[in-house]
Order: C-alpha cells, then sequence, then structure tokens
C-alpha cells in the first residue's frame, strides 16, 4: 500500500480544505493509498513538514494556495526527496493549476492525484536559497497580490486581482532595471516583470502561449513591460498581453532563457508564487531543470 502526507493549509481560499478533508481521506483509501494529514498554522510550516517527512512516503499532496505548493516543493527540494507531488487546488485562483490543466475541483482533483502520472517540470532558484514553482514577479502585479485583501479574493476571485490593479495604479513608480539573460542583456524603466513557468499570471491578468511555454524545457519565459508614457498606451499594452500578442507588441519585452540577472537601485520588491520575496539590488534566478515531478492527470 503506497503511502501519502497530505500537507494541508485549512484557511486557504474559502476554506474549502478543512470541509471536505474527510471526502479527500476518503478518495485516497478507496485508491489503496494510506493518508497521513499535516495541517498548517503558519507560513513556513509546509517547508519544515515536506523537509521532515517527505522521505518517509511515496507521495507529497499539498492541499491549498500557489503559496502553500511553493513551501512544500521548497521542502521536498531542501530534503533532496524525490518523491512526486500531488497538487489538490484550494486557493482563490490557483494560476499553478490553470498553467497545468489541473482540476479546481478538488475532489476530482484529489482523484486525479490518486490515479495520476509525475511529470517532470522545472523549478525556479531565486538565489541564494528561496524556490518559486511558476512565477517570480515585480512590479504593478506584484504590489497588487500582496494588497488585495484575502476576503476580496475569496468572494471575486480573479476579478479582485484586476480591481485592485486599477485602484493601484496611481500609485505605481517606474522601476530602473537591467536584465541579462543568458549573455543578453535590456535596461529599461519598466511598470512590470515576470519570469515565468506557467501560461497564467496575476490571477489570469496575463495569460501565455501555451504552445511556447513548456515547464520542463529547463527554460523560463519572461514578460517585461516599460514604463508607458500614458494611460492609453498602458491600456494598449494590457490589451497585448491579454489577447497573447506580446511578441509582437512594440512595448513589451520577450525573452526565453534558463537564467536571469536582475541589477536594480534602489532595491525593489519581488513575489515569488504570489508571497513575498527579500530585498535585493542583484537577483539571480536559475532554471532547476526536472527538479520536481508533479502528478497530472
Amino acid at each position: 500500500m503506497r503511502k501519502l502526507l497530505l500537507i494541508a493549509n485549512p484557511n486557504a481560499g474559502t476554506r474549502q480544505a478543512r470541509r471536505l478533508l474527510p471526502g479527500l481521506l476518503e478518495i485516497f483509501n478507496e485508491a489503496g493509498i494510506l493518508p497521513s494529514v499535516y495541517l498548517t498554522r503558519r507560513r513556513g510550516d509546509a517547508v519544515a513538514a515536506a523537509r521532515e517527512l517527505g522521505g518517509s512516503v511515496d507521495i507529497v499532496a499539498a492541499c491549498g494556495g500557489d503559496g502553500t505548493l511553493n513551501e512544500v516543493i521548497s521542502g521536498l527540494l531542501a530534503g533532496r526527496h524525490a518523491v512526486p507531488v500531488g497538487y489538490i487546488p484550494a486557493g482563490s485562483t490557483n494560476d499553478f493549476a490553470a498553467g497545468l490543466g489541473l482540476s479546481t475541483d478538488m475532489l476530482q482533483a484529489c482523484r486525479d492525484v490518486a490515479a495520476g502520472t509525475p511529470r517532470d517540470l522545472d523549478v525556479g532558484l531565486f538565489a541564494p536559497d528561496r524556490c518559486f514553482t511558476y512565477t517570480a514577479s515585480f512590479g504593478l502585479f506584484t504590489a497588487v497580490s500582496h494588497s488585495t485583501p484575502q476576503n476580496a479574493k475569496n468572494i471575486l476571485g480573479h476579478a479582485a486581482y484586476i480591481l485592485e490593479g486599477i485602484r493601484s495604479l496611481a500609485d505605481v513608480r517606474p522601476l530602473r532595471m537591467k536584465v541579462t539573460a543568458d549573455g543578453r542583456t535590456w535596461e529599461d524603466d519598466y511598470l512590470f516583470g515576470t519570469v515565468c513557468n506557467s501560461t497564467v499570471l496575476g490571477g489570469g491578468v496575463l495569460k501565455l502561449d501555451d504552445t511556447q511555454v513548456h515547464p520542463g524545457d529547463g527554460l523560463f519565459e519572461s514578460i517585461l513591460i516599460p514604463y508607458p508614457p500614458d494611460l492609453p498606451a498602458l491600456a494598449r499594452l494590457l490589451a497585448d498581453c491579454r489577447a497573447r500578442k506580446y511578441e509582437d507588441s512594440d512595448l513589451v519585452t520577450f525573452i526565453r532563457a534558463s537564467r536571469f540577472v536582475f541589477e536594480s537601485d534602489p532595491p525593489i520588491p519581488w513575489t515569488l508564487d504570489g508571497e513575498k520575496a527579500p530585498l535585493s539590488p542583484v537577483q539571480v534566478i536559475t532554471n532547476l531543470h526536472r527538479a520536481v515531478r508533479v502528478i497530472c492527470p
């Protein structure tokens, strides 16, 4: 009988994990899987549980939002555990699940974890010791992910990010950044930047072409949006990104590379999978090729 560790954040999103937990355990039992449960209480709990317990089971499943999944994968990498990871999305937007085509119905996602197949995926190393599963970003939507109230996300989902982004435009300032990627260099005043491994970002505000993004190819995609001279230019920028015309847009820089160096003065805030990252004037991002196996339907 396979053993599974379910690391669940009972407070993620609309708190469905707490209500559906008995049903999840029943599904695993019916599939011949013996589950044990660890409920997180504070940030960092999932990292510690995955690092300390991940080597004693056959599967580790994360039940929560993208931040919970980030912690689980970070803990497994820290503990050098090669165990497959299952994801049962219980957050308010679940960008990572949307990008991989995972079910956002928690019970169906649980069935897919029980019966699915591990898929090798890349992970980002945000130097010196932080990881991200699908996006590291700075600028406009970075501030939005921090400032959007959790209750608004629970009620409005993706729309909450858009509304908060509109409200925050007046406070946005240009961010001077030098970007080096696999030997090429760009420098400008930017409104937003991301290094990602997913087709869905910012609660669905930005979408990448799924024929270009391959989560296990050893490359990340980056979109850099320069600071616009006026609101009409900003509207056109966002329209190009929403329509997946970022490669043809004269206002958007699109890069594919395995290693990025970002230099800024002063240091600027970043988010990793929607969670805050430390300030640093120089940030190195490296693709860890096929560093994790995520169970997919």
